[in-house]
């Protein structure tokens, strides 16, 4: 949710509690833009014997639902338009990853996503990371270029949260 729509609100809960919405205090802004739900941090990467790790870490205290799903040809549809968009980094096969539950990647910020939108990277089978939307409707989405793979498994953590894509190799 957007810092100024929570202020907007909690301006209105103060009216609506018979207080002016000048009595709300200056920081109920500043404190919402921590994340209540779900906020993508970053995207870190790592090689390993059988396997490329993908790991998006993540604030907030929801638990993510994740789906992934092949794209043959690195196209996806943009959140809230439906335009159809491709991956800008070029590989052999795609994978496409929907991070929901209210999740958003704010561009600045304590819970900004710190991580490069797209992101080349150079392991056996993970070859790119692709910011796609960030924040549509409570969606966060990731597009991965991926070399030659034989599977992935996708799944989560907590205690930090974050989600997790194996891609084997």
């Amino acid at each position: 949710m957007a810092i100024a729509s929570i202020a907007r609100r909690a301006a209105s809960v103060a009216v609506l509690a018979g207080m002016t919405a000048a009595a709300v205090p200056a920081h109920a802004a500043t404190s919402a833009s921590s994340c209540s739900d779900i906020c993508v941090l970053d995207a870190r990467t790592g090689a390993h014997p059988d396997y490329d790790r993908l790991v998006f870490d993540l604030s907030g205290t929801g638990r993510p639902q994740v789906h992934a799903s092949v794209s043959p040809d690195g196209s996806y549809s943009a959140g809230g338009s439906g335009e159809e968009r491709r991956l800008q980094i070029s590989g052999k096969s795609y994978l496409l990853l929907d991070i929901s539950g209210g999740a958003v990647a704010f561009s600045s910020g304590p819970d900004a996503y710190t991580a490069p939108t797209v992101q080349t990277v150079s392991l056996p089978s993970l070859k790119g990371v692709q910011l796609t939307s960030a924040g549509y409707e409570g969606h966060v989405t990731f597009g991965l270029t991926l070399g030659n793979y034989s599977r992935y498994q996708v799944f989560t953590l907590t205690a930090p949260n974050r989600v997790v894509v194996d891609v084997y190799h």
